[in-house]
């Protein structure tokens, strides 16, 4: 199967001091953002990695940034047929040789001893899976709270058995990913936060570590308008947080789609949210409360 849908290209010209992490980006159409990253992890302290891009053949030069940092990165680029961000990590991880795998996104950026900091970690402080610290790289007092937010809902979730993610930024044991069953590829939306629940699932609960930090990009935002992003993300919170199986997740609730060429007007147009379904997001918000509660009372 693999033959079929999988070319690889890599690129290997530095040998780097050990294969203990193993960065997987999946991409689409990311040519104005990949080159940050690469930057990012081509100036870090540590050089503890190798980088593995993922790409679902994009229609743009993505491929060729990629092959701009052959002379900077270890790095290995496979084009797939199939475009779906899960599939994408999956197959990364399937290739990577490290002891852990540190998913990213390709608009994130990361500061030169991030791989130091999560070295220290994974290696020394023992942690099997990693959330980062975020932040956003809008700096307006506005997504300081909201990004305040975000943070405190995803260090409470920790501990009543529906934690959440740092969104598509973290690292993981690589034989604890394989064990738990890696990236579910059959839902629609919450794949990130899924994998952390079914680690701790099987006792292993993410440690958010202060040092270890991540930028992440607002720019769908910028392009949906605030209302409509946020409305998205409440939605999928509730629709994970209330699911006791997969069969919400599956649903496509609305539309969020992956790729760089999304970005490319400018200015960005920020689409209508048009009409919220209120009624269907009270029906969450009771089974999401209730759900909380059952799982308060097992812990008391």
């Amino acid at each position: 199967m693999c033959k079929k849908i999988l070319t690889i290209v890599q690129y290997e010209y530095i040998q780097y001091m050990s294969d203990l992490f193993s960065v997987i980006i999946p991409t689409l159409n990311e040519e104005k953002y990949l080159p940050h990253i690469l930057s990012d992890l081509a100036s870090q302290k540590t050089k503890n990695f190798e980088v593995i891009i993922v790409d679902g053949e994009s229609d743009d030069k993505t491929k060729d940034v990629a092959k701009g940092f052959q002379d900077r990165l270890p790095l290995q680029f496979f084009s797939l047929t199939k475009r779906n961000v899960s599939f994408q990590r999956n197959s990364g991880a399937k290739m990577a040789k490290g002891d852990y795998l540190v998913f990213i996104d390709a608009d994130t950026r990361i500061p030169s001893d991030f791989t130091q900091n999560l070295e220290y970690a994974c290696v020394k402080r023992g942690c099997e899976v990693v959330l980062p610290t975020i932040q956003w790289d809008d700096k307006s007092r506005k997504a300081k709270i909201f990004n305040s937010i975000v943070k405190s809902f995803i260090r409470a979730s920790q501990v009543y058995g529906r934690p959440l993610s740092t969104g598509g930024n973290f690292a993981i044991e690589k034989h604890l990913f394989e064990r738990i069953g890696r990236f579910n590829e059959h839902i629609f939306i919450s794949e990130d936060h899924d994998l952390i629940r079914k680690a701790y699932d099987v006792g292993v609960k993410a440690k958010i570590v202060k040092n270890v930090k991540v930028t992440i990009s607002m720019r769908r935002g910028a392009l949906e308008g605030d209302a409509s992003l946020i409305y998205k993300y409440v939605l999928g919170f509730l629709a994970y947080t209330m699911s006791p199986n997969e069969k919400t997740l599956k649903k496509k609730l609305f539309e969020y789609e992956m790729g760089g060429h999304l970005y490319e007007s400018t200015p960005l147009k920020k689409k209508r949210l048009g009409s919220i379904d209120m009624k269907k997001i009270k029906q969450f918000l009771q089974m999401s409360a209730f759900v909380a509660l059952v799982k308060f009372l097992k812990l008391s």
